[in-house]
């Protein structure tokens, strides 16, 4: 395997991937010094004699690869699964599955076409108590069910990530490649966003990606459209924008989306001002049924009985962490050539949906999709669907 991206979460998925039996790691890839240096050396103590190299392109063309995880930022996505197919690897790729919708059609085009087993980096779905759950819904257990609520809240300091100014790359880093096929822009240490003890801050930018909802809310939306069924929502709408923090951050501090699916509406939201003095329950899912509603999060769901239902009250606590599971599903996939849990389609619509409540706040309009066409019915949102590429780069399957 070849790993490229190996900031903090490319970080976490070595690890993962180096605790499952006959994983070799042939290649890690970053255009960060520091981090390239870091991962080699990880690598070299669980027993691997990996190259270290800063262009992606030198690992898709190692023959000896079998596979890679791409843990780049999310602008990076697409490309590199698509070039990847081609060049006939298997790929593991981290959420969202990219920044715009035909990307994601892109990445699952080239997965069909060059036969090719892409797992998402939605690891919730290996995980026994979210699949549980999500078989309770499908089994009609809560009764029917009307509304379906997502969320994530957290409490940050009003000045948030600051405003620094633009400034030179610091030593080490490719800037340019780090862009790539992004508009050009002079480096700001937000953008970059790597700082101790943070997830780098490139998510709160739309250059790269699309904030809370795409970063955190794709994990809790892809349980509801695992447990509808994987469908798309018909249509969709947002308000919300920043109406706490004062830094130079982008994407909304404050989102509501309300989704609406054959059957039932779902809503997400998130705050960053406010946890109701809460320990618990700070992201999560409800699914609200004519006889009970389940609450699910990372530790547990918990089911209670709507007044008058003969549901018995239950509960279902994590044992095993999904993450290292998700990674023992990719590998069987790619011995097997089986689908895996989160297969590239399947994080594809979970991600459209959270491109689509992004994409209605910034447009101010309700959207509805076309399922049939993959496109909104709206003729006039359907340029915001694309993303034009900086040359030489080109999103070609």
């Amino acid at each position: 395997m070849g790993f490229i991206g190996v900031g903090v979460m490319g970080t976490e998925n070595l690890q993962a991937a180096m605790k499952q039996p006959g994983v070799a790691v042939a290649a890690v890839c970053d255009v960060y010094q520091p981090h390239l240096e870091r991962a080699g050396a990880l690598a070299r103590r669980g027993g691997n004699q990996p190259k270290e190299v800063r262009d992606f392109r030198q690992v898709l063309a190692d023959r000896s690869i079998d596979a890679i995880c791409i843990s780049t930022p999310d602008h990076w996505h697409p490309y590199i699964t698509v070039e990847a197919c081609k060049a006939g690897k298997d790929v593991y790729v981290e959420k969202p599955a990219c920044v715009a919708v035909d990307e994601g059609l892109a990445m699952v085009r080239a997965a069909r076409k060059y036969d090719r087993v892409v797992q998402g980096g939605t690891w919730q779905r290996s995980g026994a108590h979210f699949q549980k759950a999500c078989e309770m819904v499908r089994g009609g257990v809560l009764g029917k069910i009307a509304f379906c609520r997502t969320w994530i809240y957290n409490n940050m300091p009003q000045a948030g990530i600051g405003n620094p100014a633009d400034s030179q790359p610091p030593a080490g880093l490719d800037w340019d490649l780090w862009l790539g096929p992004a508009p050009a822009r002079q480096f700001n240490p937000n953008r970059f966003g790597v700082y101790p003890k943070a997830y780098s801050y490139f998510r709160h930018f739309w250059d790269y990606a699309g904030g809370h909802l795409t970063d955190s809310g794709i994990h809790m939306l892809d349980i509801v459209h695992m447990a509808l069924g994987d469908v798309m929502p018909d249509s969709v709408v947002a308000l919300g924008g920043k109406y706490w923090l004062r830094d130079d951050s982008e994407t909304p501090d404050t989102l509501q989306v309300t989704y609406e699916y054959p059957g039932c509406i779902a809503s997400w939201e998130h705050r960053c001002n406010n946890t109701e003095g809460l320990t618990s329950r700070l992201m999560g899912i409800t699914f609200h049924g004519s006889r009970g509603t389940l609450y699910v999060d990372r530790a547990l769901y918990k089911l209670t009985p709507e007044k008058g239902s003969d549901l018995e009250p239950a509960e279902m606590k994590r044992v095993t962490d999904p993450h290292p599971l998700h990674w023992a599903n990719f590998l069987e996939c790619v011995r097997t050539r089986r689908k895996p849990n989160s297969d590239i389609e399947n994080c594809f619509r979970s991600s459209a949906a959270c491109i689509l409540g992004n994409l209605s706040l910034r447009a101010k309009m309700r959207l509805d999709w076309d399922a049939a066409n993959n496109t909104t019915r709206q003729a006039e949102a359907r340029p915001y669907l694309q993303r034009t590429y900086r040359g030489p780069w080109k999103l070609e399957v």
